[in-house]
């Protein structure tokens, strides 16, 4: 059984997401960022009830090849074995996981938790934009084709649409009101 979590622990916990989304984006300190994604991935893991937390998700990214690591690694955060002496401090994680994709299981074990903000809406997009085989249509309108682009690029498209959204601008093929997600609570970008 779980213990339920505080709104202001969510919070927290998403700003925290939000910061390491940033220092990813930002390219500045790739470990960093890489270490404060494992220990996000790790922290929120215990936010889930489910066996599978996988079978939250939208069916679509359930069963998408292109999300497999993503998938298999938000398994890995739920298991015993992710929480027991093998894995340490979490310090290397899993080999072959990038930042993103601790990210994105920190994202996905939040998302059923609290609305999310629209910064990990974009990330959550961004994600899926660069790694699914068939990115959902509101990510191909946001950030368009990024699964062909050098990493450097893609990072890049995800800093820009974070900054049009700190600049109160709505991001280009979107609603004004909100980022289109099944989960979300409409909030309005700042004017």
């Amino acid at each position: 059984m779980t213990t339920p979590r505080s709104a202001e622990h969510l919070m927290t916990t998403m700003r925290m997401i939000g910061r390491a989304v940033r220092l990813l984006f930002s390219r500045q300190e790739p470990e960093r960022a890489q270490a404060l994604a494992i220990e996000l991935a790790a922290s929120t893991s215990s936010f889930g009830s489910l066996d599978d937390p996988v079978r939250a998700w939208e069916p679509a990214l359930q069963t998408d090849r292109g999300l497999g690591r993503a998938r298999r690694l938000q398994r890995l955060t739920h298991s015993p074995v992710w929480h027991s002496d093998h894995m340490g401090s979490h310090s290397g994680g899993a080999p072959g996981n990038s930042a993103a994709d601790y990210l994105f299981t920190a994202v996905m074990n939040l998302a059923h938790q609290i609305p999310l903000t629209d910064e990990l809406h974009i990330f959550r997009l961004w994600y899926v934009a660069t790694r699914a085989v068939n990115p959902p249509d509101n990510a191909l309108r946001l950030f368009g084709d990024l699964r062909d682009l050098p990493a450097h690029q893609q990072l890049a498209a995800g800093a820009r649409m974070l900054f049009t959204l700190e600049s109160g601008l709505a991001p280009r093929g979107t609603p004004r009101a909100r980022l289109s997600t099944p989960h979300a609570v409409a909030l309005p970008l700042r004017k």
